[in-house]
């Protein structure tokens, strides 16, 4: 279904499986999918994300200020 490496269009996936169209992580209701979405603009906002050698996705997690809470997004 989803491959490693492939750009997918954010809208394209909304309207196909819905989920919060804004903030990087978005739950969708009615399918078993969690989307995170980055991009280089994310560096802006002190978001580090990326693949590591060892093949982990590693997401920084939506807030931007203080520790992470496991609320929102995070919670998914």
């Amino acid at each position: 279904m989803f491959e490693k490496g492939n750009l997918y269009i954010r809208r394209e996936l909304h309207d196909k499986y819905g989920g919060n169209r804004q903030g990087g992580i978005s739950n969708c209701a009615k399918y078993p999918f969690i989307f995170v979405f980055t991009g280089k603009a994310g560096k802006y906002h002190g978001y580090e994300d990326g693949w590591s050698e060892d093949g982990y996705f590693h997401y920084t997690g939506e807030g931007q200020k203080g520790d992470m809470t496991f609320t929102k997004g995070n919670k998914a």
